[in-house]
Order: C-alpha cells, then structure tokens, then sequence
C-alpha cells in the first residue's frame, strides 16, 4: 500500500490534479469553441463550467475542477503534518485555509449542473476557491521558511486575489489583459506553481528529517567504549 509521503504528493497528485484540470478544461473548451471562433477573452471557467453557455461541454470542466481539488486534499495532510510540529499555529491556520479553498472548489464543480448564470452562491464559491488556496499556500511556505522572494511573490498574488473577488474591479472583455477570462487562469497558474514550490520545500524537509534521524541511529550504534568499565559501580 502506497504511503502518503512528501515525494508522492510532489511526484503524483499533484501532477494527476493539474492534469485532471488541464484535460477537463481542454475538452471543456473544445465543445464550447466548436460552433464559435476561438477568443481567449471568451475562455471564462464559469462559462466553461455553464449548462446554459456550454450546455453539451459542462460537464467535463465541473468534473475536472471537483476532481483536481480532491486530488489535492491528501496533499493538505501531508503539509500540515510535516509543519505542525515546529509552527503549529501557522500551520493550523494554513490548512483550515486549504480545506476551505479546496471545499468551494468541489462544490462549485459538483453544483454546476444546478447553476444558472453568475448566482451569487457561485461568485462567492469560486472567491473562496481562490483565496482559500492562495492564503493556505503562503501561509504553508511561510511556516516551512521558504524563500524571501517567493514569500513576497505569493504575498503579493494573495492580495491580487481579495482585490480582484472584493475590490472596485470592472473586467473588460474587449482586451485580453482586462479581461475576466486572463486572470482566472492567471491565479490558476499561481495556484499551481505555489502549490508545486511547497511541496517542493516540503519534500526537501522531510528528506533532511531522514537523513538527521538515520545519522543519528548510526552514531548511537557506535558508541565509543567506556574507558574504564571496571568503575562503573
């Protein structure tokens, strides 16, 4: 039986979540453009994820974006586990962060096939999607002591994320840049490379601990001989 270890996470959910992600949205999308011509500006994941906009191609972006974060939650375990024993608190905060980004992002995959337009539920979910996943990253890098650089970088995408769900933003479809479409799948990919760094780190810890507890059992099996046995009483 497979162990759920840092270097499974890195090496298989994780790719098989971001596969599952990338096929569903391909196929999504595929349908979708079928009958229309191809606009980057028109790739909106709720569109996509729509019965009303793509009513035959819904289904495989619902299931792809349900089932990517399922993929992602033993990796939640694995971080806090790793992290809780030197910042409990951070590390505690970090994955209730997770569970909660990890959790819209299911049931926004789950009710899309009950979902009509831009209810206020799916706003609401697919903001606690990416501010759940992006908080609990930065939090999780900030307790495994990662990176000035990156730590600031994903600072700054997380507040990127609270401005673009809750801030005075007004997309524009008419360019790619102000766009809705461009920066979902902007935040998707900073998703991703956050996630991949931490498991990263969190890998490259684990391996430390390995190697620390393995020098120390062998130290401890070649203890010096006493100098003078006799004495011992």
């Amino acid at each position: 039986m497979l162990r759920l270890t840092p270097r499974l996470v890195r090496r298989a959910l994780l790719p098989a979540s971001y596969l599952a992600f990338l096929a569903g949205m391909l196929v999504s999308s595929a349908i979708f453009f079928h009958t229309r011509p191809f606009d980057a500006k028109a790739a909106i994941l709720s569109d996509l994820q729509s019965p009303d906009d793509n009513p035959r191609g819904y289904g495989a972006s619902a299931a792809a974006t349900a089932i990517s974060a399922i993929l992602l939650a033993p990796a939640v375990t694995v971080f806090h586990r790793q992290l809780r024993p030197a910042h409990p608190r951070l590390a505690v905060t970090g994955v209730v962060m997770f569970t909660a980004g990890l959790a819209s992002a299911t049931a926004v995959g789950i009710l899309a096939p009950f979902t009509r337009g831009y209810t206020p539920l799916h706003v609401q979910l697919a903001s606690a999607a990416f501010i759940g996943i992006s908080a609990g990253a930065w939090l999780h890098l900030l307790a495994a002591r990662a990176a000035p650089a990156l730590l600031v970088f994903q600072f700054a995408a997380l507040l990127l994320v609270i401005f673009l769900c809750y801030g005075p933003v007004d997309f524009n479809n008419d360019r790619l840049f102000t766009s809705l479409a461009f920066w979902e799948w902007v935040l998707c990919v900073d998703c991703g490379l956050a996630l991949w760094a931490l498991a990263g780190r969190i890998e490259s810890m684990a391996s430390v601990k390995v190697w620390d507890a393995s020098t120390f059992a062998t130290r401890g099996d070649h203890r010096e001989p006493e100098a003078n046995p006799g004495n011992r009483f």
